[in-house]
């Protein structure tokens, strides 16, 4: 009898003792998870917000460990090619970072304080492996430009409208199928490319996108154009070569789009 109840006294014990382990692991998650959002700002300091054309003549780091060096002088960082599988935490101290770019690498999600960078106005996460857009970036208060290419991506989803700024977005080589109704509200749309994807309707509702000025649209199944595409009138250029769209409309598209260069 004793040996069968110092058994289960032991048993108890053990159970105990992975209950807590199993506590204190989850534990350990909550808190790290709780503290990926711990990027704070004591104000928004608008003179650390530049024009795409300032950052282009600003000094681009492409190592962690030079940007650590004094990361409040960094305002873009490019991690290309670097065989990433997720952002590096390191990232969090770069608090002004204006532009991010980890195209070429393994990363199949993005961290949670990604979301409260204030400062971040292009994010570049081409040729990555992700099936969807990142819920964290939406509500990204300064974000513009978001290049995705590249990826497994299938849909474009409706948080896409929650990015308040954005008016430049690509999404080339994916495996999206359509072009959703919601798409056409983004109105401060500049840029669109869905170059390489299996579309193969574009509505009129195309001409609500009155900011637009590029669209790509090559080697998709498009097999027409709809005509209220002319009313755009700030489109500079059109790609639609690769589809299966009869000449006779390319012809009847470049009469009433004068402006517009038309690529077929």
């Amino acid at each position: 009898m004793f040996p069968a109840l110092f058994l289960y006294c032991r048993t108890i014990h053990y159970t105990i003792q992975m209950k807590k382990i199993t506590f204190l692991v989850f534990l350990s998650i909550v808190v790290m998870t709780s503290c990926e959002r711990r990027i704070k700002y004591d104000h928004f300091d608008e003179n650390k917000l530049f024009s795409l054309y300032e950052l282009y003549e600003m000094k681009t780091y492409r190592s962690l460990d030079k940007a650590m060096e004094n990361p409040d002088s960094v305002y873009k960082l490019v991690l290309f090619g670097k065989n990433l599988s997720s952002v590096p935490r390191e990232i969090y101290n770069l608090k002004y970072l204006n532009t991010l770019e980890l195209t070429r690498n393994k990363i199949s999600d993005l961290p949670l304080y990604i979301g409260d960078m204030l400062y971040l106005q292009g994010l570049y996460l081409d040729e990555n492996e992700f099936r969807q857009i990142p819920e964290e970036i939406y509500n990204m208060p300064n974000l513009r430009r978001l290049r995705i290419g590249s990826n497994k991506i299938e849909v474009i989803p409706e948080q896409i409208l929650e990015i308040p700024l954005l008016d430049e977005l690509y999404l080339e080589d994916n495996e999206i199928t359509e072009i959703p109704d919601y798409l056409y509200d983004i109105r401060k749309l500049r840029i669109l490319k869905l170059n390489d994807n299996m579309i193969d309707t574009l509505k009129p509702d195309i001409a609500a996108l009155d900011s637009l000025e590029l669209l790509y649209l090559n080697r998709n199944n498009l097999r027409s154009i709809p005509y209220e595409i002319a009313q755009l009138k700030k489109l500079r250029a059109l790609e639609i070569k690769g589809n299966p769209i009869p000449l006779a409309i390319v012809d009847s598209l470049r009469k009433f789009m004068p402006n517009t260069k038309i690529t077929y």
